[in-house]
């Protein structure tokens, strides 16, 4: 097998290649500033050399490594991985992994931890919304406290597939997430709360905003979630759509990102979320000998 090595590249150049050579704008951002410099957050970024020939690119950091890409003429991948990992044998992880890739990666003794997927959706007001009988709808804002929430969103998380992949997130955490989301999201803060009316109960949620230097402006949807008993009622597909009309006065795209195999995929397609390429992070395997 031929043998490759890194040699440190511009972060200017890396960029302008990985773009063109990945073909595949992950986070859907369709905007080629955007993409240049969401590839350009550090520089240590690395051109993959075998002899000569610059035949690839790579962002490594530490033991992991994101952004692969072939640069023309070479075309095998498979032997780019293979050289790649052989030059480098402290790698360990690898975020954003293509799905081309995965095969790839799984036969040289890698394993997939979560798959995920940004998906976008034109932002609207020309449906018309029906509250489900039963169930108030209040902006989350300063009038309530954020813990009144954490309990929603362990219950709301609890054993599906984001808990899996990400594990449970303890009430610090979630209380420290829902304080930085309000706190991006205090340009244009979307976030909303529904209510059961008869006992007052806080029963779904949906965390979204635009913040100031979001790329085109786009909203986005961070997290959505209802009490499992409150399920098949509507309330997710609801939010949704509110979160949609709300947002159109401001931005004409919604945006999320969800981990496939979650139940939540079909309800954004139902709202009319288009999915864009789904990319992995995997890990060693433990179980590979070689």
């Amino acid at each position: 097998m031929k043998t490759c090595s890194l040699e440190q590249a511009d972060k200017h150049e890396f960029a302008v290649h990985q773009v063109i050579y990945s073909n595949a704008d992950i986070e859907m951002w369709y905007d080629w500033h955007t993409r240049l410099n969401d590839t350009k957050f550090t520089d240590q970024c690395y051109w993959v050399q075998c002899g000569e020939d610059r035949i690839g690119g790579v962002i490594k950091l530490d033991d992991t490594i994101m952004h692969l890409f072939v640069i023309p003429p070479f075309t095998d991948r498979q032997q780019l991985w293979e050289m790649l990992l052989a030059c480098c044998q402290d790698i360990r992880y690898m975020n954003g992994v293509l799905q081309e890739d995965v095969p790839i990666l799984l036969a040289l003794g890698f394993e997939v931890v979560v798959t995920r997927q940004v998906m976008c959706c034109p932002a609207s007001n020309s449906r018309k919304l029906e509250l489900p009988p039963g169930f108030s709808l209040h902006p989350i804002d300063d009038s309530i406290q954020l813990s009144a929430f954490i309990q929603p969103m362990r219950d709301g998380y609890q054993g599906g597939v984001d808990q899996k992949a990400f594990g449970a997130r303890h009430d610090g955490k979630i209380m420290e997430d829902l304080a930085y989301l309000m706190k991006v999201y205090q340009h244009r803060n979307l976030s909303i709360y529904m209510m059961n009316e008869q006992n007052r109960e806080i029963v779904g949620l949906c965390l979204a905003g635009i913040y100031e230097n979001m790329p085109l402006g786009f909203a986005e949807i961070a997290e959505i979630c209802v009490v499992p008993s409150y399920r098949s009622k509507g309330l997710a597909a609801f939010m949704l759509h509110h979160v949609k009309q709300s947002a159109s006065a401001d931005t004409d795209v919604v945006k999320l990102c969800v981990t496939m195999g979650n139940d939540a995929e079909r309800l954004y397609k139902k709202a009319g979320f288009q999915a864009g390429p789904p990319f992995a992070r995997m890990k060693k395997s433990s179980n590979h000998i070689g």
